[in-house]
């Protein structure tokens, strides 16, 4: 699909300024991906292991940015989840 990032998946949130996006697809666990996608990238995400069992393999994204930074930021991580396939 248009706008995915290889062996990612965004849960849609209901409300708030955070999305969380599983990374375990992709052969990284979650602080090692936001390790190289803040090297590789530019991209500073929070490994989201910390908030219990169920975020286990997810990032932590804030949405506290513009538009065009945020679309910006996908098109990074984008970038990196296919470098890793």
């Amino acid at each position: 699909a248009a706008g995915a990032a290889r062996g990612c998946r965004a849960a849609t949130p209901e409300g708030g300024m955070f999305v969380l996006l599983d990374v375990r697809g992709t052969g990284l666990d979650a602080e090692a991906f936001a390790r190289g996608l803040l090297e590789r990238e530019g991209v500073a995400v929070l490994p989201a292991d910390g908030f219990g069992p169920s975020a286990e393999g997810h990032l932590r994204v804030s949405l506290a940015a513009p538009d065009e930074v945020l679309a910006e930021a996908a098109r990074r991580i984008a970038r990196f989840a296919e470098t890793l396939g």
